[in-house]
């Protein structure tokens, strides 16, 4: 079907956009918001991707459920599946691709060279505050990307939040806990900021110790 370009000139061919943030900062709504546009597009047709691991349901909305869309799973430990779905669609919505693995980020490099659009949304950090899973490295290459965030929940404060706090059982989760979990009943995720984002078990950065490392690999 050809680029976006095609059917309207201001749009760039293989444009990759990414919106991150804490869980609740509006990266799903921002991600259908980009792609409600091509419904007035004549011919510009796209692909929405969400991970099976997340099958809680079966359309990408907004918290509110005031817009919506039907999407395709893909295997988040093959993301190349993508590829074959591509059918001549113009542009690829792909909705918590923090879920998916690192083959992801050379799927997008192809689909970018295809001159297909590529728009992601994902955490950039996960609940410990470290990087999640390929958003690094979509965030290194992207042509565009917004960094939301939200109020911090914690009592009192309403500093920026872009941590995502996990709570299990009313209590901070800790460090060692999985990475992943889908529709834990104990589980509650709010925002938080830097000074109140709190991860029981969490080790200390031994600097000394880096340092060491850092020598020997130079020596």
């Amino acid at each position: 079907m050809g680029s976006l370009r095609a059917f309207n000139p201001f749009i760039r061919p293989g444009y990759f956009e990414v919106f991150c943030g804490p869980m609740k900062s509006g990266k799903s709504l921002a991600l259908l918001h980009r792609v409600e546009k091509l419904k007035y597009m004549k011919h510009a047709s796209f692909l929405f991707v969400k991970p099976k691991l997340d099958t809680r349901d079966s359309h990408v909305r907004t918290r509110f459920h005031d817009v919506q869309h039907a999407c395709v799973f893909v295997d988040e430990s093959r993301p190349e599946e993508i590829l074959s779905l591509l059918d001549g669609h113009a542009l690829v919505a792909i909705d918590e691709a923090h879920f998916f693995n690192a083959r992801l980020v050379p799927v997008i490099k192809e689909l970018l060279e295809r001159e297909v659009n590529v728009v992601v949304s994902g955490l950039d950090l996960d609940f410990r505050g470290e990087p999640f899973g390929p958003m690094p490295a979509l965030l290194s290459f992207a042509d565009e990307v917004h960094k939301l965030s939200g109020v911090c929940d914690y009592d009192g404060c309403s500093n920026p939040a872009t941590r995502t706090q996990r709570l299990v059982d009313g209590a901070p989760a800790r460090y060692d806990s999985p990475i992943f979990l889908i529709g834990d009943a104990k589980e509650v995720y709010q925002y938080r900021c830097l000074f109140h984002h709190e991860v029981v078990g969490k080790p200390h950065i031994d600097f000394e110790s880096l340092s060491k490392i850092e020598q020997q690999k130079l020596g």
